[in-house]
């Protein structure tokens, strides 16, 4: 028999030798590519919660002071972000950010914070909720109701959250009022 010379294919001249040099390091790289990834995005998270972190701290220092000047100066800075606001309305929106953070007791003049943040004491006054000057005034800022959360987080109160506070501190009926109240106005605020 004639010794016939089989023609070379692209899988015995090229796939086969790479596969032989540098499998073990493919091999390698596939099983050690999940957990890098995993190193790489929790330690981006966990830069991005120490930035936010730092910012709230930043503002619970600089409300913990209730300075006006402070306060102004946060309200125009939160103007800019809305330019379709009125000043007028942008005013009656941080004095109604302020009214119900006094309602609540969550204001800066009544809440006191020891140990680091750990305890708050209230002032006797914040001890109980005036649930009716709160909805009273949250149903005055209905299409601006984002702008009203972001002026009682920034200059009303130490970093507080306005939904979680009404979720806390108003009663489970008053919240459902106020959730459908919102809904027949055409927002889903609450």
């Amino acid at each position: 028999m004639r010794n016939v010379r089989k023609k070379p294919n692209f899988l015995d001249t090229k796939i086969i030798p790479f596969l032989k040099r540098y499998g073990i390091f493919l091999i390698v790289l596939f099983l050690a590519f999940p957990y890098v990834y995993k190193y790489l995005k929790r330690s981006i998270e966990s830069v991005k919660n120490t930035n936010l972190e730092a910012k709230a701290e930043e503002n619970r220092n600089e409300n913990g002071k209730a300075d006006p000047i402070i306060i102004k100066a946060k309200v125009k800075e939160i103007r800019k972000a809305y330019p379709n606001v009125s000043d007028k309305r942008m005013q009656e929106i941080a004095t109604g950010a302020q009214k119900i953070a006094f309602a609540l007791g969550t204001n800066v003049e009544d809440n006191h914070i020891l140990f680091s943040g750990t305890m708050e004491v209230f002032n006797v006054a914040a001890w109980s909720e005036d649930e009716k000057a709160v909805i009273k005034e949250l149903k005055k800022f209905t299409g601006t109701f984002p702008i009203l959360e972001e002026l009682y987080y920034k200059t009303a109160t130490r970093s507080r959250n306005l939904k979680n506070d009404l979720l806390r501190y108003l009663s489970a009926t008053d919240v459902k009022n106020m959730s459908n109240f919102y809904k027949k106005m055409g927002y889903n605020w609450l």
